[in-house]
């Protein structure tokens, strides 16, 4: 029993130091890996800064994948981002319509401190 436990021990916390990403890491574009790990470095750095209530959330429109980066302590929308990382405006797609057609909410990442079922 011991020898099994000297072998599960050190695998289960391996595998509890993996990144806390709430979806598979493979559908995890490149360049949001690197936005989370920036912001998980500046929580680490100051932990007032704010971002510990933040949020990465992607959500599906028109057959393809948007994410928004979700801070309630900021009046601008939720950052819209598409596939390849570029900031979406109202100069480039109909924002209106895609809060009104966006679906399938998917968490990406969370703040430390985010707080689930509210709304922002």
């Amino acid at each position: 029993m011991k020898k099994i436990l000297l072998i599960v021990l050190p695998l289960m916390l391996l595998i509890s130091c993996e990144k806390d990403y709430l979806v598979p890491v493979a559908e995890i574009p490149g360049w949001l890996k690197d936005r989370i790990a920036e912001t998980e470095k500046e929580i680490g750095g100051d932990q007032k800064s704010g971002l510990e209530i933040t949020a990465w959330i992607r959500y599906t429109y028109k057959g393809d994948y948007f994410y928004e980066f979700i801070n309630p302590l900021s009046s601008y929308w939720p950052h819209l981002y598409n596939r390849k990382g570029e900031l979406m405006t109202f100069s480039t797609m109909d924002i209106w319509k895609y809060q009104e057609e966006k679906c399938c909410k998917t968490f990406i990442w969370k703040g430390p401190d985010y707080i689930d079922g509210i709304e922002w």
